[in-house]
């Protein structure tokens, strides 16, 4: 007669606990079945209505379905709120798409969950990813110098949006718009950085 070990009992039990926790969270199978894949996967995208903006590069979106959706602008850093031009970022932002419809096209989620996303005003009728004439929000607050291009995230951009945002970029510097009226603006990643060294 074999009686299981006490160490066996315990990897069968951590086996099982571990299938449980799956099956139970929101990644197991459940969740993705019930949930809509235009939401979250790299490419996919979906239309939802600006309920929130937080700053110069988050907002709050509720799609179609009624579910609400944290959106960090992907190859982007605006101004931190406490950080000089923050607030102008975050009302430029705000006029431009407080209680609109836009357009989510998902790049990843990042790890406080938000989806990382190129946020587009659509054309009128446009059903399709991406049409001739939708509007780059992010590409947009580079160019009114409200945010700079965030090139740590450049390579998870296509070929295209490189070339713009980094024109943008240089644009918005030699014509001294927004931010770059400062006479030295700090990037927020180093003023990150630097307010982190403080603590």
């Amino acid at each position: 007669m074999n009686i299981l070990k006490p160490n066996m009992i315990f990897k069968v039990l951590a086996l099982l606990l571990a299938l449980l926790g799956y099956y139970m969270s929101p990644y197991g199978p459940s969740a993705t079945e019930n949930s809509k894949p235009d939401t979250a996967n790299s490419g996919s995208y979906y239309l939802a209505q600006v309920t929130r903006v937080a700053d110069g590069d988050t907002i709050t979106v509720r799609n179609q379905d009624g579910a609400t959706h944290k959106i960090r602008m992907h190859a982007v850093d605006a101004p931190e709120l406490n950080q000089a031009g923050g607030e102008q970022s975050k009302r430029w932002l705000s006029d431009r798409l407080m209680n609109k419809t836009v357009k989510i096209v998902v790049n990843n989620t990042d790890r406080y969950k938000r989806q990382v996303a190129k946020v587009v005003l659509p054309v009128e009728g446009c059903s399709q990813r991406l049409c001739a004439g939708d509007t780059d929000i992010n590409l947009k607050a580079i160019e009114a110098g409200h945010a700079w291009w965030y090139r740590e995230f450049s390579r998870s951009q296509s070929s295209e949006d490189r070339v713009l945002y980094e024109q943008a970029e240089d644009l918005a510097r030699n014509a001294r718009k927004g931010l770059w009226q400062q006479t030295a603006p700090l990037a927020p990643w180093q003023w990150r950085t630097e307010q982190r060294n403080q603590r």
